[in-house]
């Protein structure tokens, strides 16, 4: 959820966004991130990334000189389901599913299916252990931990 903390680096960066979504919104949301991510072969999708895509989808900003990209239609296009299979094996991670460019594109950020994100390009870098946390580390520039791919 967005905790108060998160409130306070959204504002900070000049981030504005809708805390108060209608039943009927969130539920049209959904059925539109369930059935685009279906059609990319994505089967399982975590309930914590529907609902933090509820607030965040299509939302796209800078932050510490980088750039959040939450647009679903360009992320999938390149990122069908077994995109990550190499990752999966080596870390031990499943169920990889992307939701968001960052870095100006050069990084793609992953959820796995125990809500941990994390941020692939030139190296792993796990940023949360569950999207909330990892936009506010985000929004920091402070990744948990590195892995080198």
């Amino acid at each position: 959820m967005i905790t108060n903390r998160l409130k306070k680096l959204l504002l900070k960066n000049n981030i504005a966004i809708d805390y108060k979504i209608s039943p009927t919104e969130f539920n049209t949301k959904k059925d539109f991130i369930i059935s685009l991510y279906q059609s990319k072969g994505y089967e399982q999708i975590n309930d914590s990334l529907i609902l933090f895509l509820g607030y965040f989808l299509n939302k796209s900003f800078s932050a510490r000189g980088n750039h959040i990209d939450f647009t679903l239609e360009k992320v999938l296009t390149y990122n069908n389901k077994g995109h990550y299979s190499y990752i999966e094996s080596c870390f031990d991670l499943k169920n990889l599913i992307p939701f968001a460019n960052v870095y100006d594109n050069y990084y793609t950020l992953l959820i796995n299916e125990d809500n941990c994100v994390y941020a692939e390009g030139f190296k792993l870098l796990l940023y949360g252990s569950d999207p909330f946390e990892a936009l506010e580390n985000l929004l920091q520039g402070t990744p948990i931990e590195t892995f080198k791919l």
